[in-house]
């Protein structure tokens, strides 16, 4: 009984990342309002989650109240962000950088987008170019 547990248990983690496509080529041009830095995007069968980091002047504050993602006429609505919290301030440490990742509804990949914060002090964004 145990070695069957182990056998679905590893068919189940090799066949986990198969549904996942990490892509690292994008290249971010973020704005005055909210420097966004993003790493790669993550397109999931379940979800799309951007990785990348906050950037700003050290021990200042800032919050970012939504984010959304306009790729071609589609519009999604982002539903997590991790890092820092929607509609809740937060201070940038000594290195004045956040890692951020932020979950939108699944997608299909993309060679263009605008990633658009909502912050306090106007709208940042982010336009997202695959290489």
């Amino acid at each position: 009984m145990k070695c069957i547990s182990m056998i679905i248990a590893g068919a189940m983690a090799l066949a986990m990342p198969l549904n996942a496509k990490v892509v690292k080529r994008y290249a971010s041009t973020p704005d005055a309002t909210l420097a966004v830095v993003v790493d790669s995007i993550d397109f999931r069968n379940d979800l799309t989650r951007i990785y990348g980091k906050f950037t700003g002047t050290p021990h200042t504050s800032n919050r970012v109240d939504s984010a959304i993602l306009k790729s071609g006429k589609q519009i999604y609505n982002g539903n997590d962000i991790d890092g820092v919290d929607f509609k809740r301030y937060f201070q940038w440490e000594d290195d004045g950088c956040i890692l951020v990742e932020i979950d939108f509804p699944a997608m299909k990949q993309f060679k263009f987008a605008h990633l658009h914060l909502a912050t306090p002090r106007g709208e940042s964004v982010t336009n997202l170019t695959r290489k």
